[in-house]
């Protein structure tokens, strides 16, 4: 069984960019393992905190579904927050099974480095100016790719404890910089604001191991390497940011909503004064797109965003069409994870910290990612948040376990 879930820890992570749904692909094959649970019985051992973090995947999907059921929404809708439930059965199947950690770390390394080869392989080949791998929209490759590099740089710690330390330091740096590449490639600059935030976390960490020189060594080069994102010669990173902010000026200036920026902040402008009158429930999907429709026909909203089902804002999204609860048990789903990882991070051994950091990240970029796009109604979203969540933690609670 540990033979097992490393080759499916690997998978999912490895074949996430690269192969059409291949974070679907892992997922299935984590979720289909988890059924041996049924027969092995293992004695799982269970703390406080695991039922903390079982509780916040239950709690989310259930606010979820008692919601749509209370606003009659379509049962598709269910389908999304169902990746929650699922991954429950995969998290004890991973606590009582753990995987190898050279499994999940060269899954993200090997994962981020394939995305950004089908992305090249678009732009050179088909001429793509904003590359998707294997995956449907720019935004979403680019959101997952970020993602996977920052999950790469987080293991260098641990590479460094390997025996053949080199080469793996060597492929997490070659992963953290596909991951990026892939992420600025894709023009999605959502997803840029995790760098600089999870820099300062990254920093600050390995700086209250090796002191403050560390800090400011490391804090320069981050300087630096900006500083030539910007310079480079048909910088793509100058380009866009350039353009969202002409699209801002804009927006301000004369109302344009014809524009990238204009339409997300129509969207959210108008997601905010329809949750006035339904704070605590919402109004579900239905509820929202009727009233979009009347919105448009009074001519108190854009039509260039009224086919849009979803706020562009994972937040505003969960307020408008499920309320404060349903806004209180999306931060929920996020947060708490976020505090358990942290909170290893400043006190569990030094093992436990390299998936601590992970966690951080991976938190950390969804609470990004969440601003400008809504990442948990699509199944790439949801599923690359749930199931890293839970082999991390499982990661992490093997750690302490053992040390």
């Amino acid at each position: 069984m540990l033979r097992l879930t490393s080759v499916c820890v690997f998978l999912f992570s490895a074949l996430a960019l690269a192969v059409n749904s291949g974070y679907s692909l892992g997922a299935v094959l984590l979720l289909l393992s988890s059924t041996a649970l049924l027969w092995q019985r293992p004695r799982l051992d269970l703390q406080r905190r695991d039922y903390l973090i079982l509780g916040t995947l239950l709690f989310y999907f259930l606010i979820f579904t008692v919601n749509m059921l209370y606003h009659g929404d379509p049962t598709r809708e269910l389908d999304m927050p169902l990746r929650a439930l699922l991954a429950i059965p995969v998290m004890l199947l991973l606590l009582a099974y753990p995987p190898h950690p050279a499994a999940w770390w060269g899954g993200v390394a090997c994962g981020a480095i394939a995305g950004a080869g089908v992305a090249i392989w678009q732009m050179i080949a088909l001429g793509e100016m904003r590359p998707y791998a294997a995956t449907s929209n720019a935004i979403h490759y680019g959101n997952a790719s970020m993602l996977l590099g920052l999950l790469s740089v987080s293991g260098l710690g641990w590479a460094q404890e390997q025996r053949h330390a080199t080469g793996w330091s060597l492929l997490l740096v070659l992963g953290c910089l596909a991951g990026i590449f892939g992420s600025i490639a894709s023009g999605s600059r959502g997803g840029w604001i995790a760098i600089p935030v999870f820099t300062c976390i990254f920093v600050a960490h390995h700086a209250r191991q090796r002191g403050k020189r560390y800090l400011q060594v490391a804090l320069a080069v981050v300087v630096v390497l900006v500083g030539i994102a910007f310079a480079a010669p048909q910088s793509l990173v100058r380009e866009r940011t350039l353009t969202a902010l002409t699209e801002v000026r804009k927006f301000e200036n004369t109302g344009n909503v014809d524009t990238s920026i204009g339409q997300r902040i129509e969207m959210w402008r108008t997601a905010l004064s329809m949750s006035d009158e339904h704070v605590f429930l919402g109004i579900g999907r239905n509820g929202y797109l009727a009233q979009k429709e009347d919105l448009v026909a009074a001519g108190r909203m854009s039509t260039t965003v009224r086919d849009y089902t979803n706020a562009h804002n994972d937040y505003l999204d969960a307020l408008v069409k499920r309320g404060s609860i349903g806004l209180l048990a999306l931060l929920a789903f996020l947060l708490v994870p976020l505090y358990m990882f942290a909170g290893a991070l400043r006190q569990g051994t030094l093992a436990m910290q390299h998936f601590s950091l992970a966690g951080v990240a991976l938190c950390t970029c969804y609470l990004i990612f969440g601003l400008t796009t809504t990442s948990l109604t699509l199944n790439i979203g949801i599923i690359m948040l749930v199931f890293p969540m839970v082999i991390l933690w499982a990661l992490l609670r093997h750690q302490e376990r053992t040390s």
